[in-house]
């Protein structure tokens, strides 16, 4: 299984739920989102090369037969995959997709507006990152994101190096001013055709990404389910930890 976060955050936004899958591989990356430790000189770092990058890691690494499960900014990269070229495709034997960014929803309503303001003041939305590493910006942020909020340290630890790496932030400045709907939306068609299992699994308490993308998402996989995880909002690897891990393992093993 390999799993893809959200932007602004790192690998760690993922544990709680991976952590309690047993009997398989389970590969946690940092993707270049703003939590990466090592700043990407000279990489494009464009939505669009960021989902290229995915499949092309399934083939550096070897995997065969791939549970892929995406969330957030995440899982619009992983939908965005799919209209890439890249031979790591066909590793993919299933898709997990948690609340996330979908058709015209990338970014969603409201961070759109970061987007635009990315590629026309930047300065401005590199101070607004900076906020989010500040303790009132942290908890702003998980309080949009998760029904329970962590705490402390644990609320720390899911940003990763976005927290203290300006550098790391400015790479995630120019990934922002690179969210635009058409980067999921050209991808509509290889989802309408994409023949392996799929399982959407959405908390229905979240206002970023309500259940009604879920649903439209169901209805144009051909071979889709969908779980929702009730009370939930956008971080449901978090809400609910447990509940998420056991519908991504016995989806594996009914797919398998």
């Amino acid at each position: 299984m390999v799993f893809v976060h959200g932007i602004y955050v790192g690998g760690s936004v993922w544990i709680p739920t991976a952590e309690r899958l047993t009997g398989v591989r389970v590969i946690v990356p940092t993707w270049p989102l703003g939590g990466h430790r090592d700043p990407m000189s000279g990489v494009d770092l464009s939505a669009r090369a960021i989902a290229q990058m995915i499949p092309d890691f399934l083939a550096a690494l070897d995997l065969r037969d791939v549970t892929l499960v995406g969330n957030d900014t995440g899982g619009g990269l992983c939908l965005a995959a799919l209209a890439s070229e890249s031979s790591g495709l066909s590793r993919i034997g299933r898709l997990v997709l948690t609340n996330c960014d979908s058709y015209e929803h990338f970014p969603p309503q409201g961070f759109d507006k970061i987007a635009e303001l990315a590629r026309k003041r930047p300065r401005l939305v590199r101070w607004m990152l900076w906020m989010f590493t500040t303790s009132f910006g942290r908890r702003y942020f998980l309080k949009s994101v998760c029904a329970t909020p962590p705490q402390g340290q644990d609320a720390v630890k899911i940003f990763e190096s976005f927290t203290d790496s300006k550098r790391s932030r400015l790479d995630s400045l120019a990934t922002t001013a690179t969210l635009e709907p058409a980067v999921t939306l050209d991808a509509v068609s290889e989802l309408k055709s994409f023949d392996r299992p799929v399982l959407l699994i959405w908390g229905d308490a979240d206002e970023l990404f309500p259940l009604e993308h879920a649903t439209r998402l169901h209805a144009d996989f051909p071979h889709a389910q969908l779980e929702v995880v009730h009370g939930a909002k956008t971080y449901v690897m978090i809400d609910a930890p447990e509940q998420t891990a056991a519908l991504i393992s016995a989806f594996a093993q009914e797919a398998g």
